[in-house]
């Protein structure tokens, strides 16, 4: 008995498998597992309520994670151009993860051939890879180097990463119904960093220059002291000031005490000192777990 089943267990997942993952039609699907009576049978019916069951949480995957990109769709294109889309990008990237969400990782590389094409906006791949980072930082793993921020050298956190991007996408999320397209970044890309602050928050701001020199020096094992600060034009009081701003956020762990003093006694004098961009932020987590401004 059981090897008479199983051709026809072989039979139905080789079948239902493409067809869950909607790269096979239902119909066809009908037509092999149920024959002459196709669409018409009671189990072909079920099937196609099941099928439309894996679809509507495939689109809601990437509906979730992907919020500003969709909703840049559907200002230029309508929700019917962005269910195309959904679908075709599925066609080209069947599912492979067991996290939903995790399936849209090539989205932003899909919308980079489709741009290319013109069948999308130019901006919308840099917005889907901006949503992907969002994503990517609040669902993150907790890393055990992470358990004590207070304690320890002073070191990166674990979820940051810092993103450049040719348009201005902080400027367009926080507003996108003010304008149709984030504005194009002419010279240098906007710089975005991505993290999860000490509250847990799914964080991202636009970073300073002297915020990131202190993220490279950290990253580097360079001293944060009046060698350094007398190195890249800024008193030895903002470059600590900028530091503790990052450990307050989140971005930078282990103990103030590591800012470590210079051996020198002389001090750097500087004409202009620039402002600081990221700041510690007190909000608690959205429903959506993603932050928004």
């Amino acid at each position: 008995m059981t090897r008479q089943r199983q051709p026809q267990l072989q039979t139905f997942f080789a079948q239902i498998g493409p067809f869950l993952l909607g790269t096979q039609e239902h119909a066809q699907t009908a037509q092999a597992l149920y024959g002459s009576k196709g669409k018409t049978s009671i189990d072909a019916q079920r099937l196609e309520i099941y099928g439309r069951f894996c679809q509507t949480h495939r689109f809601e995957a990437v509906d979730s994670v992907f919020s500003a990109c969709r909703q840049a769709v559907l200002q230029h294109q309508g929700e019917a151009a962005w269910a195309a889309l959904v679908h075709r990008y599925f066609l080209a990237h069947p599912m492979h993860h067991f996290e939903l969400n995790q399936n849209g990782e090539h989205l932003p590389t899909f919308l980079a051939a489709e741009a290319e094409a013109g069948r999308v906006p130019a901006f919308l791949p840099a917005l889907a890879d901006f949503d992907w980072w969002e994503w990517q930082v609040q669902s993150a793993p907790d890393d055990p180097a992470d358990a004590q921020p207070d304690e320890g050298p002073l070191r990166l956190g674990s979820t940051v990463d810092v993103r450049p991007y040719a348009w201005d996408l902080l400027g367009y999320v926080k507003d996108p119904s003010a304008t149709s397209a984030p504005a194009a970044k002419t010279g240098e890309p906007q710089l975005i960093v991505f993290w999860r602050d000490r509250n847990l928050d799914g964080r991202r701001e636009a970073a300073h220059p002297l915020e990131l020199l202190v993220i490279k020096a950290v990253i580097e094992g360079v001293a944060l002291n009046q060698d350094l600060a007398k190195r890249i034009g800024v008193s030895t009081k903002l470059l600590k000031e900028t530091a503790q701003d990052l450990l307050a956020a989140g971005i930078l762990l282990g103990q103030p005490a590591h800012l470590a003093p210079s051996k020198r006694k002389t001090t750097s004098k500087t004409k202009s000192e620039p402002k600081r961009a990221i700041a510690p932020a007190n909000r608690k987590r959205s429903s959506s777990g993603l932050v928004s401004d």
